[in-house]
């Protein structure tokens, strides 16, 4: 149903994704979850499709998607893995900040490395006492000379164990300010973070910065822009990729329920003949195509720059990993105990449906910004 409006060249790229994920993703992924890790060469090999920098401009060495065929390709490699989408999302969030705002001299030292996939940036926002608010954050940049000094504590950033380059969120002076920190700057210190409840292969890490020292010119933008344009532009594209793979979660939970119901028998009776089995899979079918066209809307809405498009991504979001998050629940019910098994990756689907519905910001903080946009609409 997809494709139908999809243009010729986005329909080439989702063949490709699709390909890939079945060839390359989908066969290691429960593997990759029990080892709480993503090997370096999936990341290479994504890499080397030139799909880790295709956000960026064909001028800076990218592909130049748009937010529909990045959205594709995160919905492909959510149908394999949860977990990898985690990293399409983060280094595509640093790559965008440092392509839209960043100096010159940050574009020229990182971009080129970012869109070959030769560096994998992290985006280093969430902390424990602020989670979806951002306004809250108790990192703080010092002025010393010609250099800042870092203090605080970020959790749960997505690839940061892996990662060469961080996009770290705090205050300087009482502003908002986004600041690079490189992997293995004095002072910083990377703590894996385990037995997560999904995401399991994403490289969940602690990172701490005691007295932590980066030159004043690793600030993107400007102080004040941290969170009011580089987070907020960066967030579209995160949470774009997780309503996208989520539509590849619902689609993997769908097709392995239609062939369990196909293949097992009980009472005498195939499941797939039984009335409230056709009707799970009649509900999870429906579900997908809804959060197909609530995805397709989003996209086209940031690609066209609607003046809704902020809403229609939230509303994205909030729909489409809802809708991931009943699917694998169904997905479990038809598997029965089957489905329960860490060796079955409906297990692993039913896991990561539920962190879709935390990351990028709370389902709960999804509606109370759609429900402020409403109101304002109406007023």
């Amino acid at each position: 149903m997809l494709k139908r409006f999809l243009s010729p060249e986005q329909n080439d790229y989702l063949h490709a994704f699709e390909h890939f994920s079945a060839t390359e993703v989908a066969p290691h992924a429960d593997d990759w979850d029990r080892q709480e890790a993503t090997p370096s060469s999936i990341v290479q090999k994504l890499a080397r499709k030139g799909w880790l920098g295709g956000l960026a401009s064909r001028e800076n060495g990218g592909l130049g998607f748009d937010a529909t065929t990045f959205g594709l390709l995160n919905m492909a490699v959510g149908a394999g893995s949860g977990s990898l989408t985690g990293l399409l999302n983060v280094h595509s969030m640093v790559l965008k900040s440092i392509e839209d705002w960043g100096s010159a001299e940050q574009k020229q030292r990182y971009l080129p490395t970012l869109v070959r996939g030769e560096l994998v940036g992290a985006f280093a926002q969430t902390e424990v006492s602020a989670g979806g608010d951002s306004g809250n954050l108790k990192t703080r940049f010092e002025e010393d000379g010609d250099e800042l000094r870092i203090t605080g504590q970020k959790t749960w950033i997505t690839y940061a164990q892996t990662a060469d380059l961080f996009m770290v969120f705090g205050k300087l002076g009482g502003l908002d300010t986004a600041v690079l920190v490189p992997k293995g700057t004095p002072g910083f210190t990377i703590t894996p973070k385990h037995n997560m409840l999904g995401f399991k292969s994403a490289h969940l890490a602690v990172l701490d910065f005691a007295d932590c020292r980066v030159p004043k010119a690793n600030i993107v933008g400007k102080p004040g822009f941290g969170q009011s344009l580089i987070s907020t532009g960066a967030l579209d594209y995160g949470r774009i990729s997780v309503a996208w793979a989520a539509l590849g979660i619902q689609q993997a939970a769908l097709a392995a329920s239609a062939r369990r119901a196909s293949s097992r028998s009980a009472f005498g009776v195939m499941l797939a003949d039984q009335g409230l089995i056709r009707g799970y899979l009649a509900e999870m079918s429906g579900s997908l195509l809804a959060s197909q066209m609530v995805c397709l809307s989003a996209t086209h809405a940031k690609e066209a720059r609607e003046e809704d498009a902020l809403e229609q991504i939230l509303q994205a979001k909030l729909f489409a990993s809802r809708q991931a998050g009943e699917a694998a629940d169904k997905a479990v019910q038809i598997h029965g105990g089957h489905g329960c098994d860490e060796a079955n990756g409906i297990s692993r689907l039913f896991r990561d449906a539920k962190i879709l519905q935390v990351v990028e910001g709370s389902n709960e903080l999804q509606k109370m910004l759609i429900g402020r946009a409403v109101c304002e609409r109406y007023q």
